[in-house]
């Protein structure tokens, strides 16, 4: 998978979401052991909480910047909508 690190909270997001990615496969090894049969493969994660907690708190920022980013984006296009709406009126006026 592969990620933009064009931003700095998108630099967080990608590597919240590449440790995502991992756990997700050690779990899926994890889970076609146990339906195999097979012993369980070993964890290689810290499986801490803090580390847990940390990996919540990054995606939460990163969520955080995401929706500020719409919301300017939002304000961006909505001006430059009235811009052009401002344009076409003097244009429009001047002919």
């Amino acid at each position: 998978m592969e990620h933009s690190q064009s931003h700095p909270a998108g630099g967080s997001l990608n590597v919240a979401v590449d440790r995502l990615d991992r756990a997700l496969e050690a779990l899926e090894a994890r889970v076609r052991a146990l339906q195999s049969g097979e012993p369980l493969p070993e964890f290689t994660g810290s499986g801490t909480n803090d580390e847990y907690e940390r990996v919540l708190a990054e995606l939460e920022e990163a969520r955080t910047s995401n929706a500020e980013l719409a919301a300017a984006a939002s304000a961006a296009h909505a001006a430059l909508g009235a811009a052009a709406a401002n344009i076409r009126q003097l244009v429009s006026g001047a002919a």
